[in-house]
């Protein structure tokens, strides 16, 4: 049986991260994909649900500083998985839209998001992971 140890919580989430960014890593290493990293996932991810989004946007709906965004989305641009497109309705703004090399790129984003998943609530049943997932955005909510 684990035994609580509150105050280490934090340490305990930054644990489950790295363990979960390593095995991300791995599986797209696995795929021959040697050049993303987890925080990638997160703007790719909003750029499959909606392609051609203001760099502004991006950030808001990853819940990132603008400048981190920018420098995650530099980074993709150079690997030639997303482009930028000036705005049609505002010529002043740019879009950030995936190249064909990003949308190919989509399965075996998929693939690794689902073994993430399956790992992390292996055992777990339906309401447990409404709970976990519902307690961790109190926690996130709360700092």
């Amino acid at each position: 049986m684990i035994t609580m140890n509150i105050e280490g919580v934090i340490a305990l989430i930054a644990r489950i991260r790295e363990k979960a960014h390593n095995l991300i890593i791995e599986e797209l290493s696995k795929r021959g994909i040697h050049s993303l990293v987890p925080s990638h996932g997160a703007i790719l991810d909003e750029l499959y649900r909606e392609d051609g989004l203001a760099m502004k946007e991006l950030a808001t709906r990853i819940r990132r500083d603008k400048s981190t965004v920018t420098t995650l989305v530099k980074k993709l641009e150079f690997l030639g998985y997303v482009e930028r497109k000036a705005d049609p309705a505002d010529g002043r703004y740019w879009l950030i839209c995936l190249t064909e090399k990003g949308r190919t790129l989509r399965p075996v984003f998929e693939e690794v998001s689902e073994i993430l998943i399956s790992m992390v609530f292996q055992g777990f049943e339906e309401g447990e992971k409404e709970a976990l997932v519902s307690d961790l955005w109190r926690v996130y909510n709360n700092l």
